[in-house]
């Protein structure tokens, strides 16, 4: 699955990089739902996910020159 993070370079200048952040933060609330009722497998699972794709969501925002 290709994230708009991951694809930051797309994203119109005007819009950057409150788009992206919005779009992670939604992102992850979804991820993290009903997180109460999963076994520690699934959660660590989750933890996992969503800390790998904000390392990439701040590689790409450094990389454009958003964050320093």
């Amino acid at each position: 699955m290709t994230y708009i993070w991951n694809r930051a370079d797309r994203v119109p200048k005007d819009k950057m990089p409150h788009v992206i952040k919005d779009a992670f933060d939604q992102w992850s609330k979804e991820q993290y739902k009903n997180f109460q009722n999963l076994t520690e497998e699934e959660k660590t699972k989750i933890n996992f996910n969503v800390c790998k794709q904000m390392g990439k969501m701040n590689y790409n925002l450094k990389q454009l020159g958003y964050i320093k």
